[in-house]
């Protein structure tokens, strides 16, 4: 080469290392240039979603929000091996490169028309979802502005803050934006709880999201999560053994329709919110824990349609269900109702003020007990009819028959109503109400309304009022308020509101819960009113009262374990009755299947007495310490202090070796009837109630009926049987009876008031009397 040309080659090169440095430095100042332009905060570019509800697990209750699902979650709340999963199918080069991937690009250009996947990197996926969802225009430049945007951001943001983005954003299908909705939404778990095998399905479908659904398309999504496994196995973050293990496994999936988990629960949390934080009630993406357990709603719904199938023919339509933590008030179940999507599935039954029938009976008396009443009280259940504002009131029980002298015990277990009927009459409707909103029941307001039907369920009350109620007894007297929201957080994860402690207030002695609880788990205490073998045995100890309501169109079972509160309400919406269905038959088999669901898995065991409770042998049913011929002696709890001191008399022998029994003279009918040896004299000194008139009740009105010639009355009246002598009157007039103890005769019916005396003439002078008034009508 002559001189000449090597001087101009020495120009030409040192001109070309000019153009190329000052490429350089062009490419270097547009590099500057991009990485300090203007770019808006990332963070601000997230759609804002809808608010999302979910259980106590994460799982997601409320899923149809308009703006797909997204619950934000921070990096290390993502299982690892998901971030490596992603990394290995969307953008292997992520940590090297600087937002674009050169090889990427001339790979995607050398192959543009067979491969799929496209050299976008996760930075310019994100930079395309945040930056360049409505743009428009030839697609060479939107992959060009895509570009630098990411080139942007990768100047903005860390590695780790970009990855958190791309995951909280990118799309899953199924209305799904962000791995934990994806976790929730396939898999019913957590993106912290994410495995191999689940992690790779969920990595593969971003790029196709309709095409590599697991349901629709379940061999293109197998075999988009084998190339993820090839990858992670070619990077050496996986064995080809485990990889091989997580492709043959079979994947369980969520539906892709799910009906609504809990829609009355929901509802009811969303307005718990608006009351406790009205601010955050209008606001858009929200997250909202909850207490609700997804698989325990699930059960407590299927074992209710179990239950309404088995009643269907006695018109039995629709079931409501509540499961609390004693402790905490945390509502663990809500079943609002037994179909959503039929007529009037919307209302929450749960929450609709219906009557409880008997299962008020434990707060009345826990009333009396503060009044100084015991476990072990005799309560008479005899005939009886009590004088009311309104009229003469005469209760029946469930069984239509009369048990007697029976303690405390028996009768509330029992659920016998003319004890309690007597007992409210004594302590008085307000001293019950005032016990019932100690407990919560806030909807019984109007004690003039009520009257002495009030402890047979005559006002109205809500189950979940209800089942807290008897979860202060779990609690050994202290009412905690049920709740439904934990904790919501922002779309950043920022926590808005967090449940702070149970509110909770003391509203019963210990010792009395306690001893209220102990009655309602006693099977021997049921069995006069229910036999033996009852629904409401659990294999546990278990605390329970029913309900049923006149008519049959309410029935309830309420109960608990020192830890879990289950009630029940069986009826229907409409408030028509049922066919004879009655707490034990429509809502304890509920209650007693759900109460073992809700309770399994734990180690349940019966409460501990309070220090301030003692033990003692007593009579049944006297309530006092054993005389020398009490056949039936039985432990009792009782607070200190008020253990019997006096023996009783209630038992004795003739002089033959027979057992008599000494009543009160208001129960010796019953006893006679009931075939028990009464003791001669046994009202002698006490003639008050030795006279009883069973028949007409206080205040009947009977009607004559012109067309018929003759219509008698029965009367019957009980003397005591060591009455001398003894008639009946009419008017002042003395009227013929059949003689003995149950004297009866037949009275021709007259229209007009009437009033009947009844007279036992007593041993040493004592007159014993009765007296009563009835009106006969002509039609």
């Amino acid at each position: 080469m002559s001189v000449g040309g090597n001087d101009r080659f020495r120009r030409a090169r040192k001109v070309a290392r000019a153009l190329l440095a000052a490429w350089v430095l062009a490419l270097v100042a547009l590099a500057f240039f991009v990485r300090c332009a203007p770019l808006d905060d990332p963070a601000g570019q997230l759609v804002v979603p809808g608010t999302v509800v979910l259980d106590a697990q994460g799982t997601v209750l409320q899923r149809d929000t308009e703006d797909g699902i997204r619950i934000p979650v921070e990096l290390d709340m993502v299982a690892p091996i998901a971030i490596e999963a992603t990394i290995a199918a969307e953008d292997q080069r992520f940590l090297s490169h600087p937002g674009v991937d050169p090889a990427a690009i001339v790979r995607a250009a050398l192959h543009w028309r067979s491969n799929p996947s496209g050299a976008s990197t996760v930075t310019q996926q994100l930079a395309r979802r945040l930056y360049l969802r409505d743009a428009s225009g030839p697609a060479i430049l939107r992959k060009a502005r895509e570009a630098l945007i990411a080139f942007q951001l990768e100047g903005r943001l860390s590695k780790e803050e970009i990855l958190k983005l791309y995951l909280n954003e990118v799309y899953y299908g199924r209305g799904a934006y962000g791995i934990e909705a994806a976790a929730r939404v396939y898999f019913d778990t957590s993106a912290r709880d994410l495995d191999l095998a689940q992690a790779t399905m969920l990595a593969g479908i971003p790029q196709l999201p309709e095409e590599y659904d697991p349901e629709d398309n379940p061999e293109a999504a197998k075999a988009r999560q084998r190339y993820v496994l090839d990858r992670l196995v070619a990077s050496g973050r996986v064995t080809r053994a485990h990889a091989d293990e997580a492709a043959g496994r079979d994947l369980a999936f969520l539906p892709a329709l799910t009906p609504p988990i809990a829609p009355h629960f929901v509802a009811l949390a969303l307005e718990e919110l608006a009351r406790v934080r009205p601010d955050l009630a209008a606001r858009p993406g929200l997250v909202i824990e909850t207490t609700l357990d997804a698989g325990l709603q699930r059960e407590a719904e299927r074992l209710a349609r179990v239950q309404l199938e088995e009643l269907r023919e006695k018109n039995v339509g629709n079931a409501a269900v509540v499961a609390l933590e004693a402790s905490s008030g945390r509502i663990l179940v809500m079943v609002g109702g037994a179909a959503w999507n039929e007529e009037g599935g919307q209302i929450n039954m749960a929450t609709s003020p219906r009557q409880p029938g008997s299962a008020l009976k434990p707060f009345l008396y826990a009333a009396a007990m503060e009044r100084g009443y015991t476990a072990a009280t005799p309560l008479l259940d005899v005939p009886s009819t009590f004088e009311t504002p309104t009229g003469p009131y005469t209760p029946l029980n469930y069984d239509r028959r009369f048990h007697g002298v029976t303690p405390l015990r028996v009768a509330l277990a029992s659920s016998f109503n003319v004890p309690a009927v007597a007992t409210l009459e004594r302590i008085g409707i307000d001293g019950f109400l005032e016990m019932a909103h100690r407990f919560g029941l806030s909807t019984l307001t109007d004690s003039e309304r009520y009257g002495l039907a009030l402890t047979l369920g005559g006002g109205e009350v809500r189950l979940t009022d209800l089942t807290a109620a008897y979860g202060a007894l779990a609690n050994g007297g202290k009412w905690v308020q049920p709740f439904a929201v934990t904790r919501v957080r922002d779309t950043a994860g920022n926590v808005l509101y967090e449940r702070e402690a149970a509110n909770s207030r003391r509203v019963l002695a210990p010792g009395l819960a306690f001893v209220l609880g102990d009655i309602l788990s006693s099977p021997e205490a049921r069995v006069p009113g229910f036999g033996q073998g009852s629904v409401l045995a659990t294999p546990f100890w278990s605390a329970v009262k029913t309900g049923t309501t006149t008519g049959f169109r309410d029935n309830w079972a309420v109960g608990f374990t020192p830890d879990r509160v289950v009630g029940v309400w069986v009826g229907n919406t409409d408030n028509s009755p049922m066919k004879d269905v009655s707490g034990v038959d429509g809502a304890a088999p509920i209650w007693r299947n759900v109460l073992e669901a809700v309770s399994a898995g734990t180690a349940v065991s019966p409460p501990v007495a309070p220090d301030d409770l003692a033990r003692s042998i007593v009579c049944s049913p006297t309530g006092l310490l054993p005389g020398p011929e009490c056949p039936s002696p039985v432990w009792e709890w009782f607070v200190a202090g008020t253990e019997p001191r006096e023996t009783e008399t209630y038992f004795a022998r003739t002089a033959t070796g027979e057992l008599t029994v000494n009543p009160p003279p208001a129960a010796r009918a019953w006893a006679m009837e009931a075939g028990l040896l009464v003791a001669a004299g046994s009202a002698a000194g006490n003639a008050e109630g030795a006279v009883q008139i069973l028949n007409p009740a206080p205040g009947s009105v009977f009607y004559v009926a012109p067309e018929l010639e003759r219509q008698e009355l029965l009367l019957k009246v009980s003397f005591p049987m060591e009455a001398e002598a003894s008639e009946i009157r009419i008017n002042g007039d003395a009227i013929k009876a059949s003689p003995g103890t149950t004297a009866t005769a037949l009275w021709a019916l007259r229209p007009g008031s009437h009033r009947i005396e009844a007279i036992a003439y007593l041993p040493g002078g004592v007159r014993a009397t009765a007296h009563t008034t009835f009106e006969v009508r002509a039609r």
